[in-house]
C-alpha cells in the first residue's frame, strides 16, 4: 500500500515540520502567556488608580469544525475547546485581549488526485488578538463583542495503513460575542461564542466554539 506522502509529494514538508512546530509552537504560547502575566502583575503597582485595568480569564466548551469527510474512515466534526486569555481596558467599555485557545480534534479525510481515500485526525490551536466593547445593560450583567486576527495553527495526523502528518498555519479573521455576569467587581463569569476558520492540506472551513469563562480583573 503506497504511503499518504507517496500519494501526495507535496505534503513532504509539511510531515517534516510537523515533528518540530509542535514543541516550538507550546514554547512559544507559553513564553507569550507567561509575558502577559508578568507584565500584568509588574504593571499592576504603577497603575493602581486604575483598578480592574488588567484582567486574567480562562474558558472550555464545545467547538465545532467543518472536515470533509470520506465513507471509509469516520467523520467527526464535534471537539472540546479550551482558552486562556489576557486583556487590558483601554479606558471606558474598550479594551484589547490576547489568547490563546484549543480547538480538540476533529475526524475527517479526503481523496487523493488518483483517486484514493483516506481519513485522519485534525488538531486545532490558535494565538489571537482582538478588540472588544463591552456594554453594561444591568448592574451586574453586561454583553461585548470582539474583533480580531488569529494565527491558527491546524496539524492532520494520517490514519492507516498511510503514515505521517501534515500542518499548515493560517492568519484567519476573529470574532466573538459573549454575555457576562459580575459575581464581585473583580470575578465575572460569560457565555463565550467565537468563530475563525482553519486550513490543512485541502480540507478549509469555519470554526466555531461556544463555552463558559471565568475572568478576575485586578
Amino acid at each position: 500500500m503506497p504511503s499518504a506522502m507517496a500519494l501526495c509529494p507535496d505534503l513532504i514538508d509539511g510531515a517534516a515540520m510537523s515533528i518540530v512546530l509542535p514543541t516550538l509552537a507550546a514554547r512559544a504560547v507559553a513564553g507569550c502567556l507567561a509575558s502577559l502575566v508578568l507584565a500584568a502583575v509588574g504593571l499592576a503597582p504603577i497603575a493602581a488608580h486604575a483598578a480592574n485595568d488588567f484582567s486574567l480569564g480562562v474558558g472550555a466548551g464545545a467547538a465545532r469544525g467543518r472536515v470533509d469527510c470520506v465513507a471509509s474512515f469516520p467523520c467527526d466534526r464535534s471537539g472540546m475547546a479550551a482558552n486562556v486569555s489576557a486583556a487590558y481596558r483601554l479606558g471606558g467599555s474598550f479594551d484589547v485581549r490576547a489568547q490563546y485557545f484549543g480547538a480538540g480534534s476533529f475526524k475527517g479525510g479526503d481523496t487523493t488526485p488518483l483517486g484514493t481515500e483516506f481519513g485522519g485526525t485534525f488538531k486545532v490551536g490558535a494565538i489571537g488578538l482582538s478588540g472588544g466593547y463591552t456594554w453594561t445593560f444591568a448592574p451586574d450583567l453586561s454583553l461585548s463583542g470582539r474583533l480580531g486576527v488569529a494565527s491558527v495553527r491546524t496539524r492532520f495526523d494520517y490514519a492507516g495503513p498511510f503514515t505521517g502528518s501534515a500542518s499548515k498555519t493560517t492568519t484567519q479573521p476573529l470574532v466573538g460575542v459573549g454575555l457576562g455576569y459580575a459575581i464581585t467587581p473583580q470575578i465575572r463569569l460569560g457565555l463565550d461564542y467565537d468563530a475563525t476558520r482553519f486550513k490543512v492540506h485541502t480540507t478549509r472551513g469555519p470554526l466555531q466554539m461556544l463555552g463558559v469563562s471565568a475572568q478576575y480583573s485586578f
